[in-house]
């Protein structure tokens, strides 16, 4: 159960079972219909995660544990997958610039990066939930388009779990508060899982998209991320510090609703997300589109005056952070 507290203002205890009721339909729905691919590459990585957040929804866990064990997590990946980062990819420059022995390291670092990016943004009901719709979105086009159908039906599979799941989180009409919450045990999960078909679909001899595609599908979660961590260190602080200062804190403490504020926050995302697609379809290569995406980062922190502090949001009521 999560209970409210100075950062977590639900007013009451909430399960957070969501995460195991989408990994455990999803198995059984796989099961069930007989499909697999290449999904067996992320079991083990998945499994660690989800079982660091369970222990850490019950009693929570050091952030430095955590981070261990994501980062554990990665190289279990890359083992399993043997793809990394070959290369940074650069406007104009033919294959981008070598990683070299740096390429696992680097790889590891974006996949803890895209985990821990949707583990901050479940800090209002239906959030995080709908940002990993909008990312399987753009995974499922980029299958579609590519005639990848198992990947399609995967895609497809994990997406129902997750709608399954925003009936009962996200804040519509028949719902004015979350009945349960994804818990680090769910957000961890699935931020493994995105970065698995990211990775499965950009690797071999014909990959269905590029690498860099993958911070588009996630933007929002990692520009608010590097947001608030440039923010933490500029003030003397540990970027692993929790706080309230989340864009989607600040949309509350300046007035919108959750109700406002996560659709607001979704069509944000889906925006970006929709931009990147747009780009790749017309040909951008990599190094253009990690330069648009670094585009965007700036431009966000200086929108959101990362240099001055945010008051805390004592009157919203109604938000939590995860």
């Amino acid at each position: 159960m999560d209970k409210p507290d100075e950062r977590k203002r639900h007013g009451r205890a909430v399960p957070v079972v969501g995460g195991l009721a989408i990994m455990a339909a999803y198995i059984l729905a796989l099961k069930l219909r007989g499909i697999g691919g290449n999904l067996y590459e992320a079991m083990l990585p998945v499994g660690l995660v989800l079982a660091v957040g369970v222990v850490d929804d019950a009693r929570p866990v050091s952030a430095r544990a955590k981070l261990i064990a994501q980062c554990v997590a990665a190289w279990l990946l890359l083992r399993a997958t043997g793809f990394s980062l070959g290369e940074l990819p650069v406007p104009g420059v033919e294959g981008g610039l070598p990683l070299g022995a740096l390429d696992t390291a680097v790889t590891v670092f974006v996949i803890v990066g895209v985990v821990n990016a949707l583990n901050l943004s479940d800090g209002a009901d239906g959030l995080a939930g709908g940002h990993v719709l909008i990312a399987l979105s753009v995974f499922l086009f980029v299958a579609q388009a590519a005639g990848r159908e198992t990947e399609v039906l995967l895609i497809v599979g994990l997406m129902s779990c997750v709608v399954g799941f925003l009936v009962v989180n996200a804040r519509h009409p028949m719902l004015a508060r979350a009945h349960v919450f994804l818990g680090d045990a769910g957000a961890l999960a699935l931020g493994v899982l995105l970065c698995w078909f990211a990775i499965h679909l950009s690797r071999g001899a014909k990959p269905a998209m590029p690498p860099v595609l993958l911070l588009y599908a996630v933007a929002l979660p990692l520009l608010d991320m590097a947001t608030v961590s440039v923010r933490r260190v500029l003030q003397g602080a540990s970027p692993m510090r929790p706080d309230r200062t989340h864009l989607h804190h600040i949309l509350c403490l300046k007035g919108l609703s959750v109700e406002l504020s996560v659709p607001l926050l979704w069509a944000l995302n889906a925006l970006i997300a929709l931009c990147g697609l747009m780009l790749w379809r017309m040909g951008a290569s990599q190094g253009v589109l990690l330069l648009g995406w670094i585009g965007i980062l700036v431009g966000k922190m200086l929108w959101m005056r990362v240099w001055e502090e945010v008051d805390a949001p004592e009157a919203a009521d109604e938000r939590r952070e995860a």
